[in-house]
């Protein structure tokens, strides 16, 4: 047995793996007692199926699958003993021959390869990228603290209700002629927000009302969702279509919602106790926030930058016709044009991947399995604040982010993008990065 390289040019080579049939013939004759004790020929109890009635059966069979374990094998020890850095996968050679696996005493198999690159990148501060860092201006602190007030901020009484005006009322089931309906559906002391009530003319029927006003109005005229009649009248949901719509609203209380005050309170209800002291601090603390919250977007455009500006300074040639070949191989479905079309970012990602791959390793830059661990609750945290979860115990992202770092796909997602950051970051040490200051609108318009 025998595999014999042939350099076809830097990017393309093809390897001969040279099998007798002696090599596989101890596995062959195994491979045939296998089968005898196993097969199910009509006329024969199992086991007792003649050697020579298998060999006619399944021979050819049986020497194609020993001769694919032993190619296999042999490929993967050549290329990991001779360094070989392939892309893809080794292909079947179009110059194969046709086999004939009963005749022949030597086979030969022939596959091409397609070799990444050798490549020396050297950064200097010579090379030069933004860092983007986003102006904050008065409009976006303004609209942070109105934000926060909004958050913190409480429905108090008042003499009459306006638009944005919350009322407690009692709702009682009335007839087409207003008269209450015995044992009708009836709640109390529900809460009913005026600017939620779709139609105009219900909604013009509670502005400007006070305490022990009574209003008659059609419930699902104001609430055409089933799901909020439901919610509001707290009853089950199939009930709703059937449900007589006409209701009586006895108002107990009409409350408007008050912004909360700047005070020490309202400071230590935003950021803890005496976290903050004064309005000066309070803004401060809030360009810190909205600085923090566009670092994942900054960050993110830097990565952009930095594989766009090595890429093209480094320009790798590719095997480019092995590649759409092994693309085809790998992606029954794919269409010419989805090839065509989708192959320049394909290889784009593809010298980006070495790229990376090579800053790595000449720098022995790596992602602990604590980074890791760490990174997923992170992740998981942010998960959790989408859903107003702010402060989760540590057990319990512990136990999460075990859970996700079991499933591999996910595992090995999360530590692409660790390496990602922690090359990035070391190739803008490396390199020189200007700070550049733009406006949220200006950082957008870097994206389209």
């Amino acid at each position: 047995m025998e595999v014999v390289k042939n350099q076809i040019d830097e990017l393309n080579a093809n390897l001969t793996v040279s099998v007798a049939r002696n090599d596989i013939a101890e596995n062959v004759e195994k491979a045939i007692k296998e089968y005898k004790r196993k097969a199910n020929v009509a006329g024969f109890r199992p086991g007792h199926v003649p050697v020579g009635l298998i060999k006619k059966m399944y021979g050819n069979a049986i020497i194609a699958e020993e001769l694919n374990k032993v190619v296999s094998q042999s490929l993967s020890e050549f290329m990991v003993k001779e360094e070989l850095n392939i892309l893809g996968e080794p292909l079947p050679s179009e110059k194969q021959q046709q086999v004939d696996f009963g005749t022949q005493e030597q086979f030969e198999f022939i596959f091409d390869i397609g070799l990444a690159p050798e490549f020396e990148l050297k950064l200097t501060k010579r090379d030069k990228i933004n860092k983007y860092v986003i102006k904050v201006d008065d409009d976006m602190v303004n609209k942070y603290v109105e934000s926060y007030q909004q958050r913190f901020g409480s429905f108090e009484n008042t003499e009459k209700s306006d638009q944005d005006s919350m009322i407690k009322v009692n709702l009682v089931q009335i007839d087409e002629k207003g008269e209450e309906i015995i044992d009708g559906v009836a709640v109390e002391d529900v809460s009913i927000s005026i600017k939620m009530i779709k139609d105009d003319a219900i909604k013009k029927q509670f502005l400007g009302i006070a305490k022990d006003t009574y209003i008659d109005f059609d419930l699902k005229k104001a609430y055409p969702n089933d799901a909020e009649i439901s919610s509001l009248l707290k009853i089950d949901k199939n009930r709703v279509e059937d449900l007589l719509p006409f209701f009586r609203a006895q108002v107990l209380e009409v409350k408007e919602f008050v912004a909360a005050e700047l005070n020490q309170a309202f400071y230590d209800q935003c950021f803890g106790d005496n976290a903050v002291k004064n309005d000066e601090e309070f803004r401060e603390r809030i360009v810190q926030d909205i600085r923090a919250s566009f670092q994942r977007e900054t960050k993110y455009k830097m990565i952009i930058d930095i594989r766009e500006k090595l890429t093209e300074k480094l320009d790798l040639k590719l095997p480019e016709e092995f590649l759409k070949r092994w693309i085809i191989a790998t992606n029954k479905d794919i269409t010419d044009e989805q090839l065509e079309s989708e192959f320049p970012r394909f290889i784009t990602d593809l010298q980006w991947t070495l790229i990376k791959s090579q800053i790595a390793k000449e720098n022995e830059i790596k992602v602990e399995e604590e980074e890791l661990k760490n990174a997923a609750k992170q992740q998981l945290l942010a998960q959790f604040s989408q859903y107003g979860m702010s402060y989760v115990p540590d057990e319990y992202l512990d136990k999460y982010a075990v859970e996700m770092l079991s499933k591999q796909d996910e595992a090995n997602k999360l530590y692409e993008q660790e390496i990602e950051e922690k090359i990035v970051d070391f190739v803008a040490d490396t390199i020189k990065t200007e700070e550049k200051e733009v406006s949220v609108d200006e950082f957008n318009e870097l994206f389209k």
